[in-house]
């Protein structure tokens, strides 16, 4: 996923991947075969959250360029950096103040010194940190309290380790949406949560296409 000038691209190139692992998952009901839904429901689940953090990073990097909303509205910093490698060093100190990592030669980071971007409070810190003008809309697109953002890291895990302890980790989140902790995760994801008319793998990927389109518009 590219930094754009246009945000509504950035969100249609979001929304589109987020589309296609809900139909994904709409299928995945109606199988019987139970190896087939781990294997499609692990793809799901990672892939969600690689949307997420992807956009993530994409939405920072697209306000340096000073980009204008799907609504028509600039969006400002109150810095100057000259490409997004800059931009991503800002990034990384705001995070980790104390880091001792440094750009490569050619000026671009290590992935693995950037900021967890999936992770709310980070991604916020970080564009706070470089003046967004839009900053009360990118608080206010966190409000709504949606736990996907705690409880999706969880699961993700679950599928990529897949050990009793990431297996006990993502079982205890049930209780929280009136699902019984006696079933197994990928039972979990495909319940309805109380009170919901989906299952709780569709509820999570809407309430992330909600908060990219609120992000966008």
């Amino acid at each position: 996923m590219r930094p754009s000038s246009n945000l509504a691209r950035l969100q249609n190139s979001a929304c589109r991947n987020l589309l296609r692992l809900r139909e994904t998952t709409q299928n995945i009901m109606r199988s019987t075969n139970n190896r087939e839904i781990e294997a499609y429901l692990c793809h799901v689940t990672i892939e969600a959250l690689n949307t997420w953090a992807n956009f993530s990073r994409a939405y920072y990097l697209s306000c340096i360029l000073d980009p204008r909303t799907a609504s028509g509205m600039r969006v400002s910093t109150t810095i100057n950096v000259n490409n997004s490698d800059q931009a991503i060093g800002l990034a990384i100190k705001r995070w980790n103040p104390k880091t001792s990592a440094k750009p490569g030669p050619g000026g671009s980071w290590n992935r693995r010194d950037e900021p967890p971007w999936h992770i709310p409070k980070v991604f916020m810190s970080i564009c706070q940190n470089i003046g967004c003008s839009n900053q009360p809309d990118i608080t206010a697109a966190f409000s709504a309290g949606f736990r996907v953002f705690d409880d999706l890291p969880v699961f993700r895990n679950f599928y990529a380790h897949r050990n009793e302890h990431t297996q006990r980790a993502a079982v205890r989140i049930a209780t929280l949406y009136g699902i019984p902790a006696t079933l197994r995760p990928s039972q979990i994801l495909l319940s309805r949560p109380l009170g919901r008319p989906q299952p709780l793998a569709i509820d999570w990927l809407d309430d992330l296409s909600f908060t990219i389109e609120y992000l966008c518009h």
